[in-house]
């Protein structure tokens, strides 16, 4: 046990350090996850040997993964998977994983294209490392945006892709054994969704019972959510699917409860996921590495970063570039479609995952395993940073904005023109919402709620005061104007906090009001009663 808790304080030491050196770096080129790779490399039994990785840090790994799919999942807005950005993110997987398996072919691997090395490595070439790019993107405020949407749908599709090909193609099933298998735990996620959505409607005093247990010591939203997340997973596990499907499927049904998200139910789950779980994987994948290359393994490194590069970052970038508007214009800049491109070609967990089934199934040998990985490594490394190089103020412009110039104004039902002409059932891709505001905090009279568009009434305040939210408008477009949303804000999020801060003036004006109100009461009362004869 002690070696245990030595290891583990090792690894949280990691965990500690690599976000403080890699914000001293300057623009924060180098990310913390490859740090926190290092740093294993480092502790590991191939580095100085001061960790080891036993069955119980093999837990904490499985749940760092788990998480980090979870939260992979949750970030996916389904609607504009639903629209034309899925379906070219599709698409470009497509493309991908046929010019991978051309690639494994031409190469000639080691059994073959269709054997589990070759697949094993076809599949890494076609995959995006979305729960890794996920907190770069978050810190360089690209989320909200309409190049973020587009990454984060090639993320996804990049994502579940190669999940799919691995439960299909690497289990030790059949190929029509695994897809009934998929079928199965496909309508068991469903039924869980359904089951959530009759909660929502019926169960009404056991979700208010949830969400007032939310702020005590119950956590009562955070433990359903373990709950959900060791479900998906232990069920995937019964049917010898890997754990990534079934904390994919848990972000998605998370979603799902909460389309519109919270904001103080996000924070909580940042910080347990990616202040505890999440790292603990991404050190120990870093102790697995044989740090130990020989001339021939960084020649086999390099060939398989560039063919990364190729057979996933030019799909992409053909997709990016083949998304028209309704006047046939571009959405996005040959700028914008290489950023798209190179933050979707950064590949890492789903390596991982893949060299592991491979390296158990003894059709990679551990060493080659190690050489993908670096590879993977190297991506994290060396693609985000040329994001980075590609990036533009105008980039930063939120994905409402964006499709709002794309779109033209609203009709007088708030629908936009392409929901308007939309032919009947066609879903219309819609710019990504960020989180809902934390319950108690009211949007501005006459402003559109985020989920439905719907106009919100001001609401009521004491008779005779001014309506200081009213008043905020000016206050909103200064603070666009100051552009606030350029110093870690969304346009959209100044807009709230502006409303914010004044219905906060608000409430103390009504305060005050009802203050001054007692008092005049109060003393006219004391007086009074002054002026009372003994007798009474």
């Amino acid at each position: 046990m002690a070696e245990v808790f030595t290891s583990l304080l090792l690894i949280v030491a990691v965990a500690f350090v690599a976000p403080l050196i890699s914000w001293t770096i300057p623009k924060r080129l180098v990310p913390e996850v490859v740090l926190l790779i290092l740093g294993g490399m480092l502790i590991g039994p191939h580095g100085l040997g001061l960790a080891v990785e036993d069955s119980s840090i093999e837990l904490l790994r499985e749940l760092g993964v788990a998480f980090l799919f979870l939260m992979a999942g949750y970030e996916i807005d389904i609607n504009e998977l639903r629209g034309a950005g899925g379906r070219h993110a599709a698409v470009a997987w497509l493309l991908s994983l046929g010019l991978a398996f051309g690639a494994v072919s031409v190469i000639g691997v080691t059994g073959g294209a269709a054997s589990a090395n070759g697949i094993a490595i076809a599949t890494a070439m076609t995959s995006t490392a979305i729960g890794t790019i996920l907190p770069i993107l978050r810190d360089r405020g690209l989320l909200p945006t309409a190049v973020g949407a587009s990454i984060l749908n090639h993320g996804a599709v990049g994502e579940v892709g190669p999940i799919l090909v691995m439960a299909l193609l690497l289990g030790s099933r059949s190929t029509w054994a695994s897809m009934v298998i998929l079928g199965v735990f496909l309508i068991i996620t469903l039924l869980i969704v359904r089951f959530t959505s009759r909660v929502k409607r019926v169960g009404r005093r056991l979700v208010e019972a949830i969400h007032l247990g939310a702020s005590t010591t119950a956590q009562t939203t955070i433990r359903a959510t373990v709950l959900l997340l060791v479900g998906l997973c232990a069920i995937a596990a019964i049917f010898d699917l890997d754990v990534i499907l079934g904390a994919f499927a848990a972000g998605f049904v998370l979603r799902h409860a909460l389309p519109e998200g919270d904001a103080e139910f996000e924070e909580k789950l940042d910080g347990l996921a990616y202040g505890f779980f999440v790292p603990i994987f991404f050190v120990t994948s870093g102790m697995g590495i044989e740090a130990g290359l020989d001339a021939g393994d960084l020649v086999n490194l390099l060939a398989f970063f560039v063919l990364l590069v190729l057979v996933r970052g030019v799909p992409v970038w053909l997709a990016s570039r083949a998304e028209r508007r309704r006047d046939g214009t571009r959405i996005y800049s040959m700028r914008q479609s290489l950023q798209i491109a190179v933050y979707s070609t950064t590949a890492l967990p789903i390596i991982v995952a893949v060299t592991q089934v491979a390296v158990s199934a003894g059709a990679m040998s551990t060493s080659f395993a190690s050489t993908l990985v670096l590879a993977g490594v190297l991506s994290v490394l060396v693609l985000p940073a040329a994001g980075l190089a590609l990036g533009h103020r105008s980039d930063h412009v939120p994905a409402n904005e964006v499709m709002r110039v794309v779109q033209g104004p609203a009709a007088p039902d708030g629908r936009t023109p392409e929901e308007a002409t939309a032919p009947v059932g066609e879903q219309v891709s819609e710019p990504r919402r960020p989180a809902s505001p934390p319950s108690g905090i009211r949007l501005p009279a006459g402003e559109r709620t985020p989920a439905t568009g719907v106009r919100r009434p001001a609401q009521p305040d004491l008779v005779g005061l001014p309506d200081l939210r009213e008043q905020a408008t000016p206050a909103m477009a200064r603070l666009a104007e100051l552009g606030m949303h350029a110093r870690g804000l969304s346009l959209e999020e100044s807009h709230r906090l502006a409303a914010r801060l004044a219905e906060i003036e608000q409430d103390h004006a009504l305060w005050r009001e009802r203050w001054h109100r007692v008092r005049r009461h109060g003393g006219t009362s004391r007086a009074a009663r002054r002026r009372r004869p003994r007798s009474e």
